[in-house]
């Protein structure tokens, strides 16, 4: 991604700070920045810059053509924390429970596995 440079981007980026998980509708966007002129003459003005930093991967897009700032990719540490977030790629991953796990004759149980070997 490149640095914002026009001013109507950097605008429309500022406004939609405000509402980092929420998509936020063309003409919403459009009556809330720049000038009133723009808004009277045209309340979807801002469609063009917003498709704009779309292809520039600055903003995102729903089904619905609203828009919001795109997320980075979360830090893997927080594994549980991406779960809940609908959308999050988690890569490829696997959930493994207690249950999944079988057990064989001879595999240790978890009190052979601490016990101190001195005993």
């Amino acid at each position: 991604m490149e640095i914002l440079t026009n001013q109507d981007h950097i605008e429309i980026y500022d406004f939609l700070l405000r509402f980092p998980q929420l998509f936020v509708s063309v003409a919403e966007i459009s009556k809330n920045v720049g000038n009133r002129r723009l808004y009277t003459e045209d309340r979807n003005w801002a469609r063009p810059a917003l498709r704009r930093m779309e292809m520039e991967g600055w903003l995102e897009s729903n089904a619905f053509g609203e828009f919001r700032i795109k997320r980075l990719p979360e830090n893997t540490t927080h594994f549980k924390k991406a779960i809940g977030i609908p959308g999050i790629n988690l890569g490829d991953t696997a959930i493994i429970t207690a249950d999944d796990v079988k057990r064989t004759p001879n595999s240790p149980d978890s009190t052979q596995l601490f016990k101190n070997p001195a005993d």
